[in-house]
């Protein structure tokens, strides 16, 4: 009854705040100093010596909780009073190595945002999960969207993957995408990200990063009996008088386990910042469910079929007033997991297809997409050499077909068939006990086959250039294949138990696909004639860092330099004799019809920069003096990058400003099962952005003063995006240990701005709140 109370609460505090939502709580923050402690050098120990260290320390810490559970049961009044948790570089990761280990052992940089930080940042999107954090910049070309910029990549340069299950498809482009915005936000678990190379395990495009958003759909079975629970959740925000709600429930035997969910989502057209006003349109609607059915075999076998379900039938675009569209995306699948079998320490088998159509509305053109996707993949992981050898190996094969039209028009593009195998292997190896080394090598084979529409049915252009002899329906019917093997090093030195020097070396390749080789259309600044065959992409980056990980500090340090070879670029060009394409049938050359036709470029693209990140919990003798209750933490994170296009002798498209958070938090216990409030305020801090690609200066919106009006002139005159300092708090409660309550105030003072690349205004003042309560 009481958890009944708390839901039907939730929902009269949203009506009353549809209603005022220009009240809101002032908060009096105290001004803090962020500091870091000074890591004193270490000895290094042999490996008998680290055991044997790690034993003694792990039964003095027993001993010690056993002690203090006597003397005082009360971890409010006695910050060392808590039970075991886990410290943050032990916290578990797949997306590095495709198998369990921890961050801190890796030498990679992996970021991971966990299910409590979700719960308490309460994110609006899987993207926004992402802000904020060090190597990672998001973008928004309109509301709905959100696209992830890893050291100075996106689009087609980073790889998207649900639940380990590759989302780029051909016809994936280099500019913003929506690939995290079609995924259900309210039902993820975790996100992880590897920042820089990831072609050795997962293929083509990986060149600024790998991102894997993990689902909450994790099977629990009855240890005798019915299980039987479920999850409800609800949030509401106020600048976009946002209102979303989930329910979920789950029944389960001792090993057979069925889940089902839905969400729906209801998101009004966002308010800026002081003076913006509300930005119209940028709404939208949503309307997702899932399920999936697990079956234990035997403690050996797991048998698991999943389906997802994304709707979103309405959504619009800011910066292009007349912009509607409408998403709709299915994956179903079947794995079979197995453990401890034979050579197979752990076995998989993946099959799965996806499906996707889009729908694109607009004054001039429209545009209906359908993808599909069949794929499969087989993974095995094998410990020899007394455990110290571990190897990751598997197939992998992926079918896209793609297909696309513009209903308005009556014309359609070629059909594309698109084929990758790949056999990939991973070798680490543990050199005593300070020593890590990892090997990998993949292999994989792109093939792109394209057929051309009947000739009534290409687009008048195209018609007209092959009747006047500048091109021919050939042009359009490839049958193109390349191979490629790509390779990564790594190493990873413990100095100490806490302390750990990595170092990675790696190619990543993005071979050409559809939106490369055959695009013909309109985008930002610009339309688009196709190519023909094309080379692939190759990246290089070195990276090299160090990791700290005690109870009470963490952080990190990496530097990163990447060259990118042969990249596909977008040049300006003609096609039919013209230097544009006539969209609007006026006979005149307006802003966004110039021809561009892509092409491997001869100089090199290089990208390279630092990236930080760091907390500190103060220690309990502190606390004690100052404030007697609570553990205080201090957390923060900063990062720079500079790239340059030498094949135009311009600045990195997609670098961006020098940004930085610092932040401050309080919380009951550290015990995630113990934790009863916390509160936070965090202070972003980005710096004024001026260099910009010359092409993009006077024909990009994100640059002007108004998105929605090219001659509204510059956000600046000197071109530059402005710097801000924003400042939100965080907070939330557990009035019941089945209920979980978050609160934030975002932008506090109102702030008038806008994330660099983006095309419409940042958020103002924005209410959120959220309740989670489980059945």
């Amino acid at each position: 009854m009481k958890i009944l109370s708390f839901y039907l609460f939730f929902h009269s505090c949203q009506v009353f705040m549809q209603k005022r939502k220009d009240l809101f709580l002032m908060v009096l923050i105290l001004p803090f100093f962020f500091s870091f402690p000074v890591l004193g050098a270490e000895k290094q120990r042999d490996s008998q010596q680290r055991k044997s260290n790690q034993e003694q320390e792990k039964k003095e810490k027993e001993q010690q909780q056993e002690s203090l559970k006597m003397e005082d049961s009360n971890p409010t009044q006695n910050p060392n009073l808590q039970k075991k948790w886990a410290k943050e570089g032990e916290r578990i990761v797949i997306i590095g190595s495709r198998t369990e280990e921890k961050i801190f052992e890796s030498p990679r940089k992996i970021i991971l945002v966990d299910k409590d930080e979700i719960r308490e940042k309460n994110p609006r999107t899987a993207a926004e999960a992402l802000r904020g954090k060090p190597g990672i910049w998001v973008q928004k070309t309109g509301h709905l969207g959100g696209a992830p910029i890893i050291r100075g990549f996106m689009g087609n340069r980073v790889i998207y993957l649900f639940d380990g299950i590759r989302r780029n498809t051909a016809g994936i482009f280099k500019g913003p995408n929506s690939f995290l915005q079609n995924i259900d936000a309210l039902d993820i678990d975790r996100i992880e990200v590897i920042e820089g190379p990831g072609s050795v395990l997962y293929g083509s495009d990986a060149i600024g990063g790998v991102i894997n958003v993990i689902t909450n759909e994790k099977p629990r079975f009855s240890k005798s009996g019915y299980l039987w629970g479920g999850r409800l959740f609800s949030r509401y925000a106020s600048v976009d008088r946002e209102k979303s709600n989930r329910i979920e429930g789950f029944g389960a035997t001792s090993n057979v386990y069925i889940f089902a969910g839905g969400t729906y989502r209801n998101i009004d057209d966002l308010q800026g910042g002081r003076g913006r006003g509300v930005q119209y349109p940028s709404s939208w609607r949503e309307r997702d469910w899932d399920t999936q059915l697990d079956w234990k075999i035997n403690k050996h076998h797991l048998l698991e079929v999943f389906y997802q379900d994304f709707f979103r039938p309405k959504g619009r675009r800011y910066d292009r007033i007349n912009w509607k569209q409408a998403n709709d995306r299915q994956l179903v699948g079947i794995q079979l997991k197995s453990k401890k079998v034979g050579i197979f320490e752990r076995f998989k088998v993946l099959g799965y297809f996806h499906n996707q159509r889009d729908f694109i509305d607009e004054k001039f053109w429209d545009s209906r997409k359908h993808d599909k996707t069949w794929g499969t993949e087989v993974q095995g992981e094998s410990r020899l050499l007394h455990n110290k050898l571990r190897l990751i190996y598997g197939a992998h094969f992926h079918w896209d077909h793609l297909t696309k039209s513009n209903p308005q028009k009556g014309t359609e593009d070629p059909e594309v068939d698109w084929y990758n195998p790949a056999l990939f292997l991973l070798a680490v190896y543990e050199i005593g006990m300070n020593l890590r080394v990892d090997l990998g090598i993949r292999w994989d084979l792109f093939q792109l086959k394209s057929d051309a529409p009947a000739f009534n049915r290409l687009d008048s252009n195209i018609q007209n250039a092959i009747n006047n002899g500048s091109f021919s329906l050939s042009d359009l019917e490839l049958n193109e294949t390349t191979n490629s093997v790509t390779g990564g090093f790594g190493l990873a030195y413990y100095l100490t138990d806490e302390l750990n020097l990595f170092f990675h070396f790696g190619r990543a390749l993005r071979a050409a696909n559809k939106s490369d080789m055959l695009s013909f259309g309109q985008f930002t600044f610009g339309f688009n004639v196709p190519a023909g065959k094309l080379d692939p992409e190759s990246a290089f980056t070195y990276e090299f860092g160090l990791k700290a990980d005690s109870d009470n500090f963490g952080g990190s340090a990496t530097f990163f330099y990447t060259e990118l070879e042969d990249a596909i670029i977008s040049r300006p060009g003609t096609f039919n004799g013209k230097d544009f394409v006539d969209v609007n049938g006026n006979n005149v050359k307006d802003n966004g019809e110039n021809v561009y036709v892509n092409q491997n470029a001869d100089k090199k693209i290089v990208a390279y920069g630092v990236e930080l990140g760091g907390y500190y919990y103060l220690p309990p003798s502190w606390l004690a003096k100052l404030l007697g209750f609570g553990v205080w933490k201090i957390y923060g994170n900063f990062s720079w990058i500079y790239g340059k296009d030498h094949q135009f002798n311009e600045p990195l498209d997609r670098a961006y400003p020098a940004n930085g958070t610092i932040g401050i938090r309080l919380e009951n216990s550290r015990n995630p099962k113990e934790k009863k409030y916390w509160l936070a305020f965090e202070v972003q801090m980005v710096r004024h952005f001026s260099r910009f690609p010359s092409t993009r200066i006077n024909s990009d919106p994100a640059v002007f003063a108004d998105p929605q009006n090219k001659g509204s002139g510059f956000l600046r005159s000197d071109h530059s995006i402005p710097g801000y300092t924003i400042y939100s708090l965080f907070g939330g409660f557990r009035p019941h240990p089945r209920v979980n309550v978050s609160m934030g105030v975002t932008n506090l003072t109102d702030k008038l701005y806008r994330v660099k690349d983006s095309r419409i205004d940042a958020p103002g003042l924005s209410f959120v709140f959220s309740i989670e309560i489980q059945l």
